[in-house]
């Protein structure tokens, strides 16, 4: 008796072409082609060209093996491949098979299928699934070996494994399909999203996404991470086109980096004498990383082993933070956990300065940093204080900031017992979105808890304001404010008792693409403040205060002429990127500033006035020698023409000459500093003061303002977020050790 037709290729290998489009339809013909006879197929368990073949994944829970006769199957098929020792392949079925007959004894179509005898012992069948694309594991390499028994593929030559929204490319790989781990070697890179993780090895589980980078460096981006590197269910609707198909990093890797750009970056401002004591805007979104060894957890979170991180798109970086070990763990959705041991920032490659803080908490809603912070308000707080920074509360759709102050000042000068009432202070903001065009903001100040809640009108100052946006751009805000601070030009602070009303902006109308703009707005108020004028006051009165109806209209109109403008440097780490963020243009503006304001009171006064000025201004230079290589100028003259007088001394315009100027000098490097002066033509008063010293870099500034005549100042820090096409050098440099 003949033995039966030898059978084809078994279901784990199934060749396809690169496009994921193809991939189901091909299994599924791959799996209906399995009972037809094709005594010229061979088996090739090892592919010696470049090629793209896709491996079904098998069924997590192994299934009872049960032994096929050989005599059944005949002698074992000889694969046809090169002139090299190559074990046989075996095969080992779960169910005895029945082969069809031929061609021309089959009446119907149906008969040249694999008929499936049940195994003996009344077991049931083993009934072969047809994979989902989500179960295919896609290797593309120049060879290829496959051993069926073990389930193990081994590649080598420019290894590429892609598994849902993963892609591994490797020298040399070896892939486990029964336990989902991939073992790579040589210019490994794993690409998740905006994620690249280069490394000498890894060992990687591509179903939990966990595994070990060694010698890890690469690129991450902080705003998509949270999806990036997290599990993706194939079974939740949706998931598995959450994420791009990722571009081998083969292609990505050779490509220079390039198209630097700086985005806004993050800006922390600590001030003092008025606004808001601590602020912090913006996010740093992209970042650079190189390790010994990085863990990777399923749940996007990662331990790092001796951690450097840098904003730095150039090598080696200005601005670096190091840690001996690092550990990210994902707290909840909004907040994050970073956990170091024996961090420092590293400055120029030169200077290492420890933190101290080994815990930080990651929070994406709106918080204060520190649990402390020192503030300067002599006007209200009697001067130096000490503000406590609560978390926030959640008010359904708002959120409430409260920050208790000790004043220290004047606990020394008035000799109170600390934590007494008259030597504590609070400050509470409320803030939120109640519609997607409805925005809340609220603000309370009191500047001493004395004979609380009985306290006299001089320690509170509060306002609350409601900005609806009404499309086209324009939007409508209503405000009540109490004991509101004003600064009027050489009038100096001014205080408006109480105001209710509402304020109507426009848009800014853009009228070319050099830069000029016309806006508008228009308001109504209630106003109740301090009057110089008799006829108002009553003969016998608690105080100086009126109370008006204010009703106001004012436009602005700017026209710049670009008289000439130079060209920037290429944005490079030794040219335009040398110590600024982006590259300097030099130019020289003209520019003509108009503003036409009246305003109407009751009790018939009314105050309107237009002001004009023209100026000159610019920058020299391209900020990137060493020495004078930056100058930025501003020459400015108002001539204000006034018909009628505010009944008010906030809003009164008395300064009608000025002249304005400014400077900014380089002095060396990255040091800047600058002066910034008004002055009232008429009695010489100054208007504004205002000196700034600069410590600039691509990476970082910090700067340094004190403004004397408005009794304010502020320390501003900068930290750089880049963009950029291409891959940095991953040579970090090696900074001294402390």
């Amino acid at each position: 008796m003949p033995y039966p037709v030898s059978p084809p290729e078994p279901p784990p290998l199934i060749r396809t072409l690169p496009s994921s489009d193809t991939i189901q339809a091909g299994k599924i013909t791959a799996l209906n082609e399995l009972g037809q006879p094709s005594p010229s197929f061979s088996i090739s368990p090892k592919v010696t060209t470049h090629a793209t073949l896709t491996y079904p994944l098998p069924q997590a829970t192994p299934e009872e093996v049960y032994q096929v006769s050989a005599d059944l199957l005949g002698p074992p098929v000889s694969p046809t491949v090169e002139p090299e020792t190559v074990s046989p392949t075996q095969y080992r079925f779960n169910s005895s098979f029945s082969f069809p007959q031929t061609e021309a004894s089959c009446p119907t179509p149906t008969c040249n299928q694999i008929a499936i005898t049940p195994p003996p012992q009344s077991q049931q069948p083993t009934v072969i699934p047809v994979p989902t694309p989500e179960d295919l594991v896609e290797i593309t390499a120049d060879r290829q070996e496959y051993d069926q028994q073990r389930q193990i593929v081994i590649a080598e030559g420019n290894v590429m494994v892609r598994f849902r929204q993963s892609l591994i490319d490797a020298d040399k790989a070896q892939i486990n399909l029964v336990n989902r781990q991939v073992i790579a070697e040589g210019n490994v890179a794993l690409t998740r999203g905006n994620q690249v993780i280069r490394g000498d090895r890894m060992d990687y589980n591509f179903v939990q996404n966990t595994g070990s980078v060694y010698q890890a460096k690469g690129t991450v981006s902080t705003r998509t991470a949270a999806t990036d590197l997290a599990i993706v269910d194939p079974l939740v609707t949706g998931t598995t086109s959450t994420l791009p198909s990722p571009i081998s990093d083969r292609i990505t890797a050779a490509q220079p980096v390039q198209k630097v750009t700086a985005d806004t970056g993050l800006n922390a401002t600590v001030s003092a004498g008025g606004g808001s004591l601590f602020g912090v805007q913006g996010t740093v979104n992209r970042l650079r990383f190189a390790a010994e060894r990085i863990d990777l957890f399923g749940n996007g979170g990662w331990e790092a082993q001796n951690v450097r991180i840098t904003n730095d798109p150039f090598s080696p970086p200005e601005l670096e933070v190091r840690a001996d070990t690092a550990r990210f763990n994902r707290i909840s959705p909004l907040r994050d956990e970073l956990i170091t041991t024996r961090s420092r920032l590293v400055l120029d490659q030169s200077l290492n300065l420890p933190l101290f803080r080994e815990r930080t908490v990651l929070d994406r809603t709106e918080k204060q940093p520190l649990p402390f912070s020192i503030g300067y308000d002599l006007k209200d707080f009697g001067g130096y204080f000490i503000q406590g920074n609560l978390p926030t509360v959640p008010l359904g759709p708002v959120t409430l900031q409260v920050a208790p102050r000790l004043l220290l000042q004047r606990i020394f000068q008035d000799n109170l017992t600390p934590f007494e009432p008259a030597s504590l202070g609070l400050e509470a903001q409320l803030s939120g979105a109640v519609t997607p065009t409805t925005e809340l903001r609220g603000f309370l100040s009191l500047n001493t808890l004395e004979n609380f809640p009985d306290l006299n009108e001089e320690a509170i100052r509060g306002s609350f304001r409601v900005r609806q946006q009404l499309g086209a751009g324009f939007a409508l805000n209503g405000e009540y404010s109490y004991r509101n601070r004003l600064f009027n030009g050489t009038l100096g602070y001014r205080t408006v008792h109480s105001s209710l009303g509402a304020v109507l902006t426009s848009p800014v109308i853009r009228l070319n693409d050099q830069g000029a703009q016309f806006s508008f707005q228009t308001s109504y108020q209630s106003v109740n403040a301090k009057t110089d004028r008799p006829e108002l006051l009553k003969p016998i009165r608690p105080n100086d205060r009126v109370t008006l109806d204010r009703y106001e209209a004012l436009g602005t109109f700017i026209y710049p002429i670009l008289l000439w403008q130079g060209e920037r440097l290429p944005p490079t780490a030794t040219e335009g990127l040398r110590y600024t963020p982006q590259p300097v243009i030099p130019f020289l503006k003209l520019a003509f500033i108009t503003r036409g304001v009246t305003t109407q009171y009751s009790e018939d006064y009314s105050q309107s006035y237009l002001s004009t000025s023209v100026g000159l201004q610019g920058q020299l230079g391209h900020f990137s020698k060493d020495f004078l290589d930056y100058t930025g100028f501003s020459v400015f003259y108002t001539q204000v023409f006034l018909d009628g007088q505010s009944p008010f001394l906030f809003d009164r315009l008395v300064d009608q000459r000025v002249l304005s100027m400014g400077l900014v000098q380089q002095i060396y490097g990255g040091l800047r500093a600058g002066i910034e002066s008004a002055v009232n033509l008429e009695n010489g008063l100054s208007l504004n003061n205002e000196f700034t010293l600069e410590y600039s870099r691509r990476t970082y500034g910090v700067i340094l303002r004190i403004n004397p005549v408005r009794r304010i100042g502020s320390i501003n820090l900068r930290i750089s977020d880049f963009n950029w096409v291409g891959t940095p050098d991953p040579d970090f440099g090696t900074p001294p050790e402390p």
